[in-house]
């Protein structure tokens, strides 16, 4: 039997959305690293396979008692040539919880990572770790997709 092994990389952009100057929030959002990537592995023996940890930096200033919220929406399904594995295939684990929580990608709706109310200062972190099911039914490549993370205070 010919084994196929699939090896997926995501490049990460990230966006600090603020209301109006009237309100003067002030947001701050880096990740490191930019592009995260799933190691090739034997699904019989690999069923999940993650990637090294992201670390999120986080500051929210000037916001008073208002709410915040971190978000993630991929641009599409991982893709490589014709063939796609759906992103909904990628969850992630996020500490601490809270304000993380875990979820799933999807390209349709941007998905809550990390939540609160009020001031983030000093800045902050937490950690995001991506999980990929892993499965034979993927056609062998190297499959990408962008996902676009947006720190926000309404």
């Amino acid at each position: 039997m010919t084994r196929h092994l699939l090896a997926a990389s995501v490049v990460v952009g990230f966006n600090v959305a603020a209301p109006a100057p009237a309100a003067a929030q002030r947001l701050d959002l880096s990740l490191s690293p930019l592009v995260i990537t799933f190691p090739a592995s034997d699904p019989d023996a690999v069923p999940v396979v993650a990637s090294a940890p992201m670390q999120v930096t986080y500051r929210v200033r000037q916001n008073n008692a208002a709410p915040w919220s971190l978000t993630v929406l991929a641009s599409g399904d991982l893709i490589s040539g014709a063939s796609r594995v759906d992103i909904s295939s990628v969850t992630w684990i996020a500490t601490p919880a809270p304000p993380f929580q875990n979820g799933t990608l999807s390209k349709t709706v941007a998905q809550r990572v990390a939540s609160g109310t009020g001031n983030v200062n000093p800045d902050a972190t937490g950690s995001i770790t991506f999980r990929l099911a892993n499965s034979w039914t993927y056609s062998t490549g190297v499959y990408t997709q962008t996902i676009l993370f947006t720190l926000s205070a309404p």
